[in-house]
């Protein structure tokens, strides 16, 4: 099991403010403050998502040199955290940059005076030190029935404009300039690439779009990839999935790409898990909870509104892309056009942004969208035209909005956008996104973590030589009959 933590950005900069400002004025002054942090646990990792700051009153720090808290300020956040099911977080600053080690002082503090207390919420304490610099380093201390044992975090993530990492030195994955690897390596440099190489990537969908994405990933030098999808390969896609054949039909489409990233991947050090299952199955919700960045290549309402809800309460960016083809009454092609947006803190939410609506995941999940009597009837299902030059743009697209989001350098734009494309017209237009509408409630959930926990996931579907994908599919629609024919002569009666 891996350990990692997460904030906000919005968080870590009000944090910021107040732990740095000292050094900032060339005063050598350390500063602390409390917060509240929540678990987000995925099948190999356990992230600490901070949730909520609690600077100090009146009275309760006091300042000479180093710095030091009054009782009653622990007690305020330990009685904060038991109300909300919410564990201790403490923050202090490092008059040094980097990534910080931890004095005896600074052990004694937190193992010895805040762990104790801040067990009664039921989980182990975070404590976070920032350097000068704004690397965060994190670890837990947790009640081993001996005494309080201290488990550092492999990396921290900061999420909002983009994702900032902080890496544990003893955790970072080393990075050469090898000969396959060159021109990537020098187009942004050794700091930019060892990102690339720390964080684990999730392509949720391998059809035409989600392949080609993933065979990019790992020819820049990813490390570490999770691919999720339950389908098999048919023979009516062979002309839009990267790298089938005829001689793959039948086979998961995930066993295929991770076979085939494996001989393509540019890194010194690979690592890609197929996983057969769908994202809203617990298997595959709690493989995506391990991943920093995840890409949506999926046109289904349900997996785009788990995956929405994921973005804010676990912290985890999403970046979702959609091809859209209209046909004439002649079948000539009117238009295709595809966009690609990114959700997670400080950006729009897909649903605000309209690439779905709760309608039609209740639809999906009732099982309307694969009856096709319920769709002769006027209502139109979420479409998925597309052909390989179309998800080749909208692919590179999604990769390139990554890029920026993990590679983001201070005097870059910080302007939400909306990537959008016409193909008959040739135009690419960029619209800049408002916030998410007021009282939305999927932005509300933000860094709730485990405390928020998915309507609609199934458990998962056990996948042989016989496809149980089909087995499933026909027994949902079963059960979604049965509950609409009991719908009617309730109606009736």
């Amino acid at each position: 099991m891996r350990f990692e933590a997460v904030l906000p950005e919005t968080l870590a900069e009000e944090a910021k403010d107040h732990l740095l400002r000292h050094f900032r004025r060339g005063e050598q002054q350390e500063d602390l403050c409390f917060a509240l942090w929540r678990p987000s646990t995925g099948a190999s990792r356990t992230t600490g998502v901070v949730t909520e700051l609690f600077l100090s009153l009146r009275g309760e720090r006091n300042l000479h040199g180093n710095v030091s808290f009054e009782p009653q300020y622990l007690g305020r956040v330990s009685r904060r955290a038991c109300q909300t099911n919410a564990g201790v977080a403490f923050m202090h600053s490092h008059p040094t940059p980097g990534w910080q080690a931890m004095s005896n002082v600074d052990v004694v503090a937190e193992r010895d005076r805040i762990a104790p207390p801040a067990r009664a919420a039921g989980l182990p304490l975070l404590g976070l030190t920032v350097a000068t610099d704004g690397v965060w380093s994190v670890r837990f201390w947790s009640w081993n029935g001996r005494e309080f044992a201290r488990t550092f975090c492999d990396k921290v993530r900061v999420v909002g404009s983009g994702v900032h990492l902080s890496i544990n030195p003893d955790c970072s994955t080393p990075v050469d300039r090898s000969n396959r690897l060159r021109r990537t390596f020098d187009t942004w440099g050794r700091e930019c690439q060892a990102v690339l190489a720390a964080i684990r990537i999730g392509v949720v969908g391998l059809g035409s779009v989600g392949s080609i994405i993933a065979e990019t990933l790992a020819r820049i030098g990813a490390t570490d990839i999770l691919l999720i999808d339950a389908d098999r390969v048919e023979e009516h896609s062979l002309d839009r999935l990267l790298y089938a054949t005829a001689s793959d039909v039948g086979r998961f489409k995930v066993d295929m790409m991770a076979e085939r990233l494996r001989c393509s991947a540019s890194a010194s050090s690979f690592r890609v898990v197929a996983k057969r299952a769908w994202v809203q199955e617990r298997d595959g919700y709690a493989a995506v909870l391990d991943c920093d960045i995840l890409f949506a290549a999926v046109d289904r309402p349900l997996p785009k509104d788990l995956l929405n809800n994921i973005a804010y309460v676990h912290c985890i960016p999403v970046i979702f892309g959609g091809v859209r083809v209209a046909t004439k009454s002649n079948g000539r092609l009117a238009d295709a056009t595809w966009s690609v947006i990114r959700a997670g803190p400080k950006s729009r939410c897909l649903r605000c942004d309209g690439q779905y609506t709760t309608a039609a995941v209740m639809m999906e999940r009732d099982g309307s969208l694969d009856d096709p009597t319920y769709m002769a009837q006027g209502t139109s299902a979420p479409g998925n035209e597309n052909v390989f030059p179309f998800a080749a743009n909208v692919g590179s697209l999604m990769v390139l909005e990554m890029l920026r989001t993990i590679l983001r350098e201070p005097w870059w734009p910080n302007v939400p956008t909306r990537l959008h494309y016409s193909f008959v017209s040739s135009r690419m237009t960029k619209s800049y996104i408002a916030a998410c509408h007021p009282n939305c409630s999927v932005a509300e959930r933000t860094a709730q973590g485990d405390r928020w926990t998915y309507p609609f996931i199934d458990e998962p579907v056990v996948r042989g030589k016989w496809s149980s994908t089909w087995l499933g599919r026909v027994t949902s629609f079963l059960h979604a009959r049965l509950f609409r024919i009991c719908t009617l002569l309730g109606k009736r009666q």
